[in-house]
């Protein structure tokens, strides 16, 4: 096996976390997000056993995306592209039969002009990013319930903020919204939206980050870690108390410690804001990073772990130990940010 970084990708777990989204709302059905290479865990082998599951819907962002998801699914289940279409890439949609998330009027005018394929609309209801101007149904509702989409939708900017005003506020946009197209499905809830309560499932939710272990679930809804990043040790070393550790010297022992160097950098995606802060697990002893992070390399204390410590041991960075939120929340970021910079050195495992 590699010496490599490796990254454990527990598929079983995706799919109980699937599961478990979709009880939170059952009258809805519940889709999958893969963009972005599946958050970096692999978008064939991810959305392959999620369609084994049962999983009938797939958001992807782009149809290039689309057309890896398509060969991993097979031919029945829906191919939603977030971004869209454009001049260069309505080959894609026809050879691989995805619906496009018309965003603009632009999208609009090209897919009634060079397509014969079903569509989805998005509308903007306070993110300010993509979509159709709520507006738009005043001025051309009756052209744009004759695309005869099979999907409405709007994106929730602040649902991992419960209390938040702006998700009763979209909310209520939404829903007008919805009503504007009787009989179509319509789709307002990301992975935080789902726990906002079943009026924001409407008739479909689409989870990305809770799948792949991230989020902030309440209490009563439990998130499997989806992925375990570990680097081998590669030396083991004494420093004495006021030694220093690392480029810029920011670490100083406060006293005599037992050092690990780790073959993980951020090449492989462990940011540079984690230095002094990220923890490693070792035989289940956190051991603190000590100094920066560099490109390859971490060094960690491993002062209570010993017995462990020896050259080519794994040490966890991302696992049942290392939770993916508390990890990113040391290094000032998201669980997003995380899993998507996984780097291409990192070798990706599905036992």
């Amino acid at each position: 096996m590699s010496s490599e970084p490796r990254a454990t990708v527990h598929l079983s777990h995706i799919v109980a976390n699937w599961r478990t989204l979709a009880g939170l709302n059952p009258k809805a059905d519940t889709a999958a997000v893969v963009k972005a290479n599946a958050y970096g865990l692999g978008a064939e082998r991810v959305s392959a056993a999620l369609s084994a599951a049962g999983c009938e819907t797939f958001f992807v962002a782009y149809p290039e995306e689309g057309a890896i998801v398509r060969k991993a699914v097979g031919a029945k289940p829906a191919i939603f592209v977030l971004n869209g279409p454009a001049p260069s890439t309505m080959h894609l949609f026809h050879a691989n039969a995805l619906t496009a998330v018309l965003n603009s009027d632009a999208q609009i005018r090209l897919w009634a002009d060079a397509a014969n394929l079903p569509c989805a609309l998005h509308f903007d209801t306070g993110m300010n990013r993509l979509g159709l101007p709520a507006s738009a149904l005043e001025t051309e509702g009756d052209a744009l319930r004759a695309l005869k989409p099979v999907l409405v939708m709007s994106h929730l900017a602040c649902a991992d903020a419960p209390d938040h005003a702006m998700n009763a506020a979209q909310l209520g946009a939404f829903g007008e919204i919805a009503a504007a197209f009787p009989g179509v499905p319509a789709s307002l809830a990301n992975s935080a939206g789902c726990y906002l309560g079943r009026d924001y499932g409407f008739q479909l939710t689409r989870p990305g980050i809770a799948l792949y272990g991230g989020s902030t679930p309440p209490a009563r809804v439990q998130i499997e870690h989806a992925v375990t990043l570990e680097a081998e040790i590669l030396s083991v070393f004494p420093v004495k108390a006021g030694e220093t550790v690392g480029y810029g010297a920011t670490f100083t022992a406060k006293q005599d410690m037992l050092l690990a160097t780790v073959g993980l950098g951020y090449a492989d995606g462990i940011l540079r804001s984690a230095s002094n802060c990220f923890i490693g697990w070792l035989d289940g002893t956190p051991c603190p990073v000590t100094g920066r992070v560099t490109m390859d390399l971490i060094t960690i204390d491993v002062s209570k772990a010993q017995r462990a410590a020896k050259a080519g041991r794994r040490v966890e960075f991302l696992g049942p130990h290392a939770k993916l939120e508390d990890q990113a929340a040391r290094a000032n970021t998201l669980g997003y940010e995380l899993l998507t910079g996984i780097g291409t050195r990192v070798e990706r495992l599905y036992p």
